[in-house]
């Protein structure tokens, strides 16, 4: 090594220098610096072989320090140094290769270089038979960011061109390497339209589909090493935490096989039914839960969980890697530990209750759960509630009768596609300032203008992209659109008991609206045979005028019931303006 003082006439770049292009902001910070305090850190360069001479005798060739001999450069050109300003150098007698690496190791460390610089560079090394282990161990970083960048070099040559020139950003260029092959990557930039091509998330979905992240709720429900074994395939995504599992037909297998295994062992421990909350329905929100009779945890459960606390109280972050992994298996134990300490569920309370898997969120596992109105704790309030009025409708049978009110308002807007927009506009209108304000007839879920919904979800899962939703919505024809909307909005109105519970004239006034019958819905055997005898022999005496005998439940229910068809007779609960009954012969 030989140090020596060039003036910027007798250096030039050499074409091994890692770093290609000059980001204008940073130079302009080193011409500031160099004003103020010179050149703090030689620049280094080679010695100069037979084509480096002319005239005025060697030129080095500069392998590292580029940003400073222009930073020089300029400020000669502007006047601000003098035209034989000397720089302090460095000669380094080194190969091709060695200078190449000198040169990227340098700027990694000393300042962020330009990714598609550094990708190139990565690239020329692994040419040379560097893996991307040693390139990681070379220049102290991650396998995942060597990884990453190499994933970048790549890319189509058109896509490279286009980062590059900074027509794309880097973000974009990210996304295409979930594919990797370079001719389908560009052929996936020429399919997408307009702005979609520079999105990542359209072009995700155009790579991975809608395939299931490995760390969401699905992939951690059915566990990585299941899904491989069963021979699904995997997107790997080298700048996210996560993988696409895109065989969704191997997910939606493991998903059913997985909810049939907790349900078998569920119902082996005692409990008396165990359903997911795709199978409830809208009736997963409306469940009583029984608190655990049974508290304390073993001394053995004890321990740990006292061990665990200590260990986050003193680790607050993960590692990366294999730590962070252990790291959240550690605090889903202590979870876990923490239900139990709160109480577990006796046998007795099993036996009379059920399990909900919640397959709407995020597959945790709801204890203790009843039909509203059917806890321990409300058992004697309903009771007394009975007893004073001997004709006030049980629980369950509100449930049902909001339940037919609902089915024939969906069949009614579903029919009427012209009201069923009205519908749509007066359900947005009505958005609600919080997840739990019922006051509307349907659950489209709307968020007003600063309003956060929590973590509630209304409806059914997406099934398909946005962008497969919307081309298919945007490519029909006015009338075709029309009935679309009907058909959404039918399977979004709710005018049940359990969702308007204290708002019957709001119930009544959307019936009304669309003009709904909801005879042929109303499950007259049920309603009578669920009745206690007062109510049987009240809704007879409306029908016909005169009292039924007291006997037998089964004979006042036959009786009732014949009349009742006979008639169209309704309970009140689904009476509308229109509500006119037969006269009973």
């Amino acid at each position: 090594m030989e140090q020596l003082s060039l003036t910027t006439d007798r250096l030039v770049l050499d074409p091994n220098n890692a770093r290609r292009m000059r980001d204008k902001d940073s130079l302009a910070s080193l011409k500031a610096s160099i004003l103020a305090h010179g050149i703090i850190q030689p620049i280094t360069v080679r010695p100069p072989a037979a084509a480096d001479r002319d005239l005025e005798g060697d030129r080095y060739r500069v392998f590292a320090g580029g940003r400073r001999l222009s930073a020089v450069t300029e400020l000669i050109f502007e006047g601000k140094l003098p035209v034989g300003y000397e720089m302090p150098v460095l000669m380094k007698d080194v190969d091709d290769s060695s200078a190449d690496e000198m040169s990227l190791a340098e700027n990694i460390l000393r300042r962020n270089m330009r990714p598609v610089d550094e990708f190139k560079a990565f690239s020329r090394l692994a040419e040379e038979g560097a893996t991307a282990d040693d390139i990681a161990l070379r220049f102290g970083q991650t396998l995942r960011f060597i990884q990453g960048r190499m994933a970048l070099g790549r890319l189509h040559p058109v896509l490279l061109e286009m980062l590059d020139l900074d027509e794309i950003r880097l973000e974009t260029a990210m996304a295409y390497t979930l594919e990797p092959d370079p001719e389908r990557q560009l052929e996936i930039y020429n399919n997408l339209q307009g702005w979609q091509k520079t999105n990542s998330t359209y072009i995700k979905e155009a790579i991975a589909g809608s395939g299931t992240k490995s760390n969401g709720p699905v992939g951690k429900f059915i566990g990585e090493t299941r899904y491989i074994t069963a021979g699904g395939k995997i997107t790997h995504d080298l700048f996210e935490d996560h993988s696409f599992w895109v065989s969704s037909d191997v997910v939606e297998k493991l998903r059913a096989e997985r909810i049939a295994e907790i349900k078998a062992e569920l119902l082996a421990a005692g409990w008396a039914w165990v359903k997911t909350a795709d199978e409830l329905g809208n009736d997963v929100w409306y469940m009583d839960t029984l608190r655990p009779e049974e508290t304390g945890l073993p001394p053995e459960q004890q321990a740990r969980l006292s061990e665990l606390e200590a260990y986050f109280e003193e680790f607050e972050e993960p590692d990366e890697g294999e730590d962070a992994d252990d790291y959240e298996q550690l605090q889903e134990e202590l979870q876990e530990l923490n239900k139990l300490a709160k109480g577990v569920h006796s046998t007795e309370q099993r036996a009379k209750s059920g399990v909900v898997i919640r397959t709407d969120s995020d597959y945790r596992m709801d204890y203790g759960k009843l039909p509203r109105g059917t806890a321990a704790s409300s058992s004697s309030s309903d009771k007394a509630d009975k007893d004073k009025d001997p004709l006030a409708l049980s629980a369950p049978t509100l449930s049902e009768l909001g339940k037919a009110a609902t089915a024939a308002l969906a069949q009614a807007v579903e029919a009427q596609p012209d009201k069923a927009l009205a519908l749509l506009a007066a359900l947005l209108e009505l958005a609600p300032t919080s997840p739990w304000q019922q006051h509307r007839p349907g659950r489209l879920n709307v968020v007003a203008p600063g309003v956060t919904a929590g973590n509630s979800t209304y409806g059914l899962s997406a099934k398909r992209s946005f962008t497969e939703a919307f081309e298919e919505y945007a490519a029909m024809k006015a009338a075709d659109l029309k009935k679309a909307l009907a058909q959404l909005a039918a399977g979004a109105v709710d005018i049940s008991q359990e969702w308007l519970p204290k708002n019957p004239d709001m119930r009544i006034a959307t019936l009304e609206a669309f003009g709904v019958d909801p005879t042929p819905h109303f499950d007259v055997d049920s309603f009578f045979s669920a009745g206690r005898k007062p109510i049987i022999a009240a809704a007879y005496k409306e029908m016909t005028g005169q009292d039924l005998k007291d006997g037998k439940k089964a004979d006042m229910v036959a009786i009732a019931v014949d009349s009742a068809k006979k008639t169209g007779w309704l309970p009140e609960y689904l009476r509308t303006a229109s509500y006119k009954p037969k006269k009973a012969k």
